[in-house]
């Protein structure tokens, strides 16, 4: 009978656990992501304009930061949503690629990170149409911004 209760109340908590992470932990701090689809390794997935602006208008709404559209382990397309600004990051082995959608917002690359800020690194603002490209090592960070949603392309590493 003890079994069988503890069983009942660690089920009950790994499914809220799993909810909680699928919605994206509430908030824009959140570190939780929600993915939409593993990556098919027997046809072509497509993703149209019309999928992607109601993404991002989702995230708006829910206050995610970022969705996984497609999860490929080494590989993943993300859309990202960003109010404000976030802490700088630096991936030991992954390759970046953004694709501004919509909004401004000051990028920072290069420099040193420490303390989750870049010093010494190139600022620039990043508007629609632009494509940045950050290869593994470069420190990086998005701030000063009303509100930015790009496309976001990780390979080449799980860091």
């Amino acid at each position: 009978m003890i079994r069988t209760r503890l069983f009942g109340a660690v089920a009950l908590t790994l499914c809220t656990v799993a909810a909680f992470a699928q919605a994206g932990g509430g908030g824009q701090g959140a570190a939780a992501r929600v993915v939409r689809h593993q990556a098919p390794a027997d046809k072509a997935l497509d993703l149209p304009d019309a999928t992607l602006k109601a993404e991002f208008a989702e995230m708006a709404a829910r206050k995610l930061i970022t969705t996984r559209l497609i999860e490929g382990g080494a590989y993943s397309l993300n859309t990202r949503r960003i109010v404000g600004s976030e802490p700088a990051q630096v991936h030991k082995s992954i390759i970046e690629f953004y694709f501004v959608r919509e909004g401004t917002a000051t990028l920072i690359t290069g420099g040193t990170l420490a303390e989750g800020k870049i010093r010494g690194g190139v600022e620039r603002v990043v508007k629609p149409g632009d494509v940045v490209f950050i290869p593994p090592g470069i420190p990086h960070g998005i701030s000063n911004t009303a509100g930015i949603s790009y496309l976001n392309i990780h390979f080449g590493g799980t860091d």
